[in-house]
């Protein structure tokens, strides 16, 4: 006899889906580059931007171009009064992560950039005394913000919101876990007004690697510096470490400098030991995996086998190790490719990369949400 395990939710609420007849108004606050829009459009045509709120020129000047340019703009979210928004399915609020993530000073949510979702939350009580209320709210951040020093503050932020009529449902989800090579970890909650419940989708199998995301001709300037090479291949021995013994690049023959059992045992197995963080104090990197190419030393996780690390705003945090002309090397991604990982088509690229800068590109990629994330996330709150 089979057990099966029934969620409690399933039994007390219905599962909510949107019909597949019902035209969608989606409202994206902090919109960025417009992911929600794309993720979106992948699951139904029947649906429509109602709105969004953007601040930064150059995003705005990103969304615009890829998009359509007569959606409103309704500017900065704490000027936005309730009465002004259209009636709206789905509200979408990625809000600042700056004073959250790690990679900042991590502030938390009073009086900072990252304390704008109290803005939202002061736009959901004015929709409320409007009978107005989104049907869907969908937020992405860090996931710095369930653990021990946010979690707190975010409770009372859930709290809030269910006191409004909503069910919230919240998990962390992978990139890798959703068919796009990159380790991108973001939490995400699903608030539903009502009494319903919302299943989040299921992990598919990674059928990609880094390698195909990859542009076929490259410029050398993506290319690490001789002074980093020299990083890598210094043999001056500090303490019993030396860096050269830890980078192994192939030889004008396509022959192995060492042959060394860590990697294999043939002389054409190569790849690089990277500094690491870790008990051992390195990593090992083949041909096609990411690794941390800003103080690696300082991080763990420097090596994702045919994946890429977490990308980044400025662009010059991560690379791929390649084995080409004759020996093994290191790059940075270009900007397309970070936007490819970002699971945004091409023919998006190409109408923002007419506007914006590759300094401005690696910023929108690293502040977008994954499409094929969210792409998932909806398929499961609409009849197919």
């Amino acid at each position: 006899m089979t057990e099966v395990q029934t969620n409690i939710f399933d039994v007390l609420y219905p599962t909510f889906k949107f019909p597949k007849d019902h035209k969608i108004r989606m409202f994206e606050c902090f919109s960025g580059i417009g992911c929600q829009k794309m993720a979106l459009e992948r699951v139904t045509k029947n649906f429509e931007i109602v709105g969004i709120s953007e601040i930064d020129k150059y995003a705005i000047k990103s969304y615009q171009s890829m998009h359509d340019e007569n959606i409103k703009n309704y500017g900065d979210i704490s000027k936005i009064q309730g009465k002004e928004l259209p009636k709206i399915d789905i509200l979408t609020y990625s809000f600042p992560c700056t004073d959250l993530s790690k990679a900042g000073k991590q502030k938390g949510l009073n009086n900072t950039r990252s304390g704008l979702v109290y803005e939202v939350l002061r736009l959901l009580h004015e929709l409320k005394s409007l009978d107005n209320l989104p049907k869907v709210l969908v937020m992405e951040n860090v996931i710095d913000l369930v653990q021990i020093k946010f979690i707190k503050q975010f409770n009372e932020i859930q709290k809030e919101i269910e006191d409004l009529g909503y069910k919230n449902y919240t998990q962390i989800l992978n990139a890798k876990d959703f068919g796009v090579a990159q380790t991108r970890e973001r939490v995400f909650m699903v608030s539903i007004l009502g009494e319903y419940n919302y299943k989040f989708p299921e992990k598919i199998p990674l059928a990609k690697r880094l390698k195909d995301y990859l542009e076929n001709n490259v410029d050398e300037k993506y290319y690490i510096s001789e002074k980093l090479y020299k990083y890598f291949t210094d043999t001056k021995n500090r303490n019993g470490f030396v860096r050269g013994d830890r980078f192994k690049p192939i030889t004008e023959n396509d022959i192995a400098c060492t042959i060394t059992t860590s990697s294999g045992n043939r002389s054409t197995d190569n790849f690089i030991k990277t500094p690491s963080a870790n008990l051992k104090g390195y990593e090992i990197a083949s041909d096609g995996d990411g690794v941390y190419i800003n103080r690696p030393h300082q991080k763990r996780g420097t090596v994702q086998k045919n994946m890429i690390q977490t990308l980044k705003t400025s662009g010059t945090d991560v690379g791929v190790v390649l084995q080409e002309n004759g020996r093994m090397n290191i790059r940075k991604l270009t900007p397309l490719e970070c936007w490819r990982l970002m699971g945004i088509d091409e023919k998006y690229f190409e109408k923002a990369r007419q506007v914006n800068s590759n300094a401005q590109l690696y910023k929108q990629a690293g502040n977008g949400i994954v499409v094929d994330v969210l792409e998932h996330i909806f398929r499961e709150m609409i009849e197919r």
